[in-house]
């Protein structure tokens, strides 16, 4: 393996030790800054590595018949590996709600909209009531484990199995002249992040369903990386209706779509997602109800603002936020600042996605696809968005580190494409 190839997988895998087990490697202190510098370096370097790719030559219709499948069918197996840990762990936390009320609310929307209730009012919990604050696509899977009469927490794992089998397929089909001794054993990687859940943050994947947020990131990673608008929309729609941390990144992609492809394709590919997003949350919820919106942010920000003000084990002491140190640089205590508590958030994806923008339209677009760096913008924008939220748990951070292994995966498939350049 090149140097500069080794240099990306380890800064992938620093990613995963530094989200999952970091607190444990450096003081709480310090190991934001350093999940932050590793997630830099890594958009870096693989930027560099990407650039100036090349389209690859399309081989026979025929010599793609076995090779995609192989590719999805081993994306598929590094996931079904982990059944048995998977199934220990549901079984060392048996009952999830004495931990978190992420489960219960999920659950509760799912059970109320398909017995023909309305989903979006108070669920009571044993100590307190909560407002839920997941969109449609983030609790609706969960039907998948009810119909099975299962875990609700395999309804996620199913849903991102089948999210690799896909992204596994098409990422091959784009890319057919790619070495498979790389990027066929280098599919296992989106199985990475789970497995470190497994070894190091058994409670975190126990008591949330993140799997079903990252399924849909993987979708959109993945046809980003392949070039594929079904993929593309598709990811965007579950993004969206999941969990909302790519709303800066999409004003971003939409303009330099417009600006570089035809755009027919713009007019597809937001068409369909405006559909989508009717269809699944503004008719048959939002309408219904035009103070969800309003409810969920009150309720999100009560949750944030008890974090600022009391710091706990599971929002500050993770050591995944810099808002341990942000509620401290901020002007005033932490009472007096907390209602500045998302400006560096906002400020830094803002800054992030105009110097994006900018940069890709003076320098990088003769050097870059779109699409490709679209997928690095989003790998970055979205590690960031967390980085700098006044409110993170453990959990939240298995979608971007699946995002991340998309990139990682398209640098071993354009290896051989970019194997002369040195970084």
């Amino acid at each position: 393996m090149k140097r500069p190839l080794l240099v990306i997988f380890i800064l992938f895998l620093s990613q995963i030790i530094l989200s999952t087990y970091g607190n444990r490697i450096f003081h709480q202190a310090y190991n934001p800054l350093a999940l932050m510098a590793i997630s830099i370096l890594f958009t870096m370097y693989s930027f560099q590595w990407l650039a100036r790719e090349r389209p690859t030559p399309d081989r026979q219709a025929a010599g793609l018949a076995a090779g995609p499948w192989l590719y999805a069918l081993a994306g598929m197996l590094g996931l079904f590996a982990a059944y048995e840990e998977l199934r220990k762990i549901w079984a060392q936390y048996p009952e999830p709600e004495k931990i978190s009320d992420v489960l219960p609310q999920l659950q509760t929307q799912c059970q109320r909209f398909f017995a023909g209730e309305f989903p979006y009012q108070i669920v009571k919990m044993p100590n307190h009531e909560a407002f839920p604050v997941y969109m449609p696509l983030h609790w609706m899977p969960v039907q998948i484990a009810g119909a099975a009469g299962i875990d609700i927490r395999w309804s996620g794992m199913i849903l991102l199995l089948l999210a690799v089998g896909v992204a596994g397929y098409w990422l091959a089909k784009r890319h057919p002249s790619a070495s498979w001794k790389l990027a066929l054993p280098g599919i296992l990687l989106f199985a990475l992040p789970v497995w470190a859940y497994i070894f190091w943050a058994r409670l975190d994947i126990a008591v949330s369903l993140e799997t079903v947020v990252a399924a849909w990131y993987l979708l959109l990673a993945a046809g980003l990386a392949s070039k594929n608008h079904v993929l593309i929309a598709i990811g965007i729609c579950g993004a969206l209706l999941s969990r909302y941390t790519l709303l800066f990144w999409i004003p971003m992609f939409a303009i330099l779509l417009w600006l570089h492809a035809p755009r027919s394709l713009s007019y597809r590919l937001w068409g369909a997602v405006l559909v989508a997003c009717i269809a699944l949350f503004v008719a048959p919820f939002w309408l219904k109800d035009p103070s969800i919106l309003s409810k969920i942010l009150a309720y999100y920000s009560g949750c944030s603002e008890g974090s600022w003000l009391r710091p706990d084990e599971y929002t500050f002491l993770d050591a995944l936020s810099l808002n341990i140190h942000l509620r401290h640089w901020l002007p005033g205590t932490p009472e007096e600042n907390l209602r500045f508590a998302h400006v560096p958030q906002i400020a830094v994806q803002l800054l992030t996605a105009g110097l994006g923008m900018w940069f890709y339209q003076k320098k990088w677009r003769q050097q870059m696809d779109v699409y490709t760096f679209s997928l690095l913008a989003l790998s970055i924008m979205i590690m960031l968005f967390y980085i700098f939220s006044p409110m993170l748990f453990k959990y939240y951070m298995l979608m971007p580190l699946t995002v991340s292994a998309v990139v990682c995966w398209k640098v071993l498939a354009d290896f051989h494409i970019n194997s002369s350049k040195v970084l």
